[in-house]
């Protein structure tokens, strides 16, 4: 019998139901993470202010911005774990099918570190932040009437 899982996530959480029916209906929840860093304000995640440079053409000082966005960093961190997870639990062969339904930019992070086998397992790509809601009939509720 075929497995479903699906997959409900933003950059802060991702939640892994299951179900062995194309419907859903007995879907239940396996696991779930946490990004504990994007739960903490972005200036607790960094070690100190930006740094300070005078000007090229005078004595005047200015702060000089962060190279990158830390929350950025973080949530292309958790969407690699995240891939990189699904991927050896499909080399174990824990599921046939895939169900995504995410925040539409950390679906873009999703898709960015998927590789071609786990890609094409995927039956269906919600664009739609629901890893809130409670329940899982509250989430099957997002979905197609059949996962596959």
């Amino acid at each position: 019998m075929a497995k479903v899982w699906v997959v409900a996530a933003d950059a802060a959480k991702a939640r892994l139901f299951e179900s062995e029916q194309r419907s859903a209906k007995d879907m239940h929840e396996l696991e779930t993470w946490v990004n504990p860093e994007l739960r903490q304000p972005a200036h607790d995640l960094t070690s100190d202010r930006p740094g300070r440079s005078f000007d090229s053409g005078g004595e005047g000082r200015h702060a000089l911005a962060e190279s990158s966005d830390v929350k950025e960093v973080e949530s292309e961190r958790f969407a690699r774990e995240l891939v990189k997870w699904l991927e050896h639990s499909y080399h174990e062969q824990r599921f046939n099918h895939l169900v995504i339904a995410a925040a539409p930019h950390f679906l873009g992070l999703l898709r960015q570190n998927m590789s071609k086998s786990l890609h094409q397992v995927i039956s269906c790509e919600i664009s739609k932040d629901i890893c809130n809601l409670t329940k899982p009939e509250q989430i099957r509720q997002h979905l197609p009437d059949f996962l596959y």
